[in-house]
């Protein structure tokens, strides 16, 4: 370990630190109140940094590694953090973390609190309190954490705060749940991603595809297909398929003037009988029903796919 140590001072660093009598009225707010950056800063090229907790922070503590590297000390358990990786230190806890003298790290960081702050905090597993970001996530992450220093640059203004409150929970939903190096039903996605799948199920939704076509598309097995795509989506293919032929009788019902035998027709269904059954199954009323119906009274059970395509 360096004998130099600097807590803070680098060149072109940037720190904002909220008053922390002002804390408590921002925590109130309602758009506030579920997280709460307390402090945000980028350190670049922090050679020499070096900072110890004994009792830990009153805040959770994310440190993005941009360059560099360092290493980091939590209950007596010493690891090291990378470039494109993330350090989590729960609010009071213990520890030290310091750069590398022969690579010191560039990094972004943030103190937080509020009431979704430990559900974001104890994303990791214990004793593990890094982990890896790919290259789109950090991207963002980057873009995020500029924005969370811009927002506080012209003061610790309500308007601005609740700005920089809104900014760090995409930043954290981002690292957390669309960052494929970490989310296990991402990581599967490195392997096989189905986004060309899911718009071939879009641009074909008036086919009678089945699920030899799909599997076939994405040259997969049905079983792994079936196995691959239900863990990204929610759904079985076919259900989610048939999901996407509703939502489109739902716009043309509601669109136009053709009839629902038409409609069915439409969408790969010869039997109109089979196709109402089909849609009252996943809607909860039948189709003439749903087109007679003002948009406002329609029931909720009909559920869209997680994702729509152009």
């Amino acid at each position: 370990m360096a004998q130099i140590r600097i807590r803070e001072g680098f060149e072109n660093q940037i720190l904002y630190v909220i008053p922390r009598p002002m804390l408590p009225r921002f925590s109130e707010h309602p758009l506030i109140h579920p997280l709460m950056p307390t402090d945000v800063g980028w350190y670049p090229e922090a050679r020499f940094h070096y900072c110890e907790r004994e009792n830990g922070a009153n805040e959770h503590i994310l440190i993005l590694c941009v360059r560099g590297s360092g290493w980091y000390d939590m209950n007596g358990e010493r690891g090291t953090l990378h470039t494109n990786q993330a350090l989590l230190i729960p609010r009071n806890t213990p520890h030290v973390y310091w750069a590398s003298e022969a690579t010191p790290w560039s990094i972004y960081w943030v103190h937080f609190t509020g009431s979704s702050a430990d559900f974001f905090a104890h994303q990791l597993a214990e004793g593990e309190p890094t982990l890896a970001v790919d290259e789109n996530a950090m991207s963002t992450l980057t873009h995020l954490f500029d924005e969370c220093c811009k927002a506080l640059m012209t003061g610790f203004l309500l308007e601005r705060m609740i700005y920089a409150s809104q900014t760090l929970h995409h930043l954290l939903g981002c690292l957390f749940f669309n960052n494929r190096a970490f989310s296990p039903t991402l990581q599967t996605s490195r392997f096989h991603n189905l986004d060309s799948t899911l718009a071939y199920l879009h641009h074909h939704v008036r086919k009678p595809l089945t699920l030899a076509d799909m599997a076939r598309h994405a040259a997969l097995s049905l079983s792994h297909f079936s196995r691959l795509f239900k863990e990204q989506t929610g759904y079985s293919p076919m259900d989610y398929f048939i999901h996407l032929k509703v939502q489109h009788a739902c716009q043309l019902l509601f669109l136009t003037s053709m009839t629902v035998r038409e409609i069915g027709y439409e969408l790969g269904y010869e039997d109109p009988a089979y196709f109402s059954r089909l849609f009252k199954k996943v809607v909860g009323i039948s189709p003439t029903e749903y087109r007679n119906r003002p948009r406002g009274e329609i029931g909720e059970r009909f559920e869209r796919p997680a994702r729509s395509w152009d």
